[in-house]
């Protein structure tokens, strides 16, 4: 019967698995190179950038903005205050564009 070598693999917690992918991207080395220098697994690294890059990745966040509903002096339209800008707003505005603005008014805010 042959005897068997078995290998123990390191758990890395996530704050070390962060400093050491900090660790390979200021090496300037290839990935093969630094993980064999470091005992680091190749397919582990590249699990570990793609598990990074998905959570560093922009999320689309939705949220909730406040309404303050104000009587009209006319009724022919309304005006959308965000932040500093107030945006007046037609009854025969483009919805689209409104749409495109306000997503940028609310970016820059």
């Amino acid at each position: 019967m042959e005897a068997t070598a078995t290998h123990k693999r390191k758990l890395y917690c996530n704050a070390e698995k962060r400093s050491l992918i900090e660790a390979y991207t200021q090496s300037g080395t290839s990935k093969k190179l630094w993980c064999k220098e470091n005992g680091i697994g190749l397919s582990t690294l590249h699990k570990w950038l793609q598990n990074d890059k998905n959570l560093t990745k922009p999320q689309d966040l939705q949220a909730w903005v406040p309404v303050i509903t104000v009587t009209p002096e006319t009724a022919d339209g309304l005006q959308i205050q965000i932040g500093k800008f107030t945006i007046p707003v037609a009854k025969h505005t483009d919805v689209q564009l409104l749409s495109t603005v306000l997503k940028v008014m609310i970016d820059l805010c």
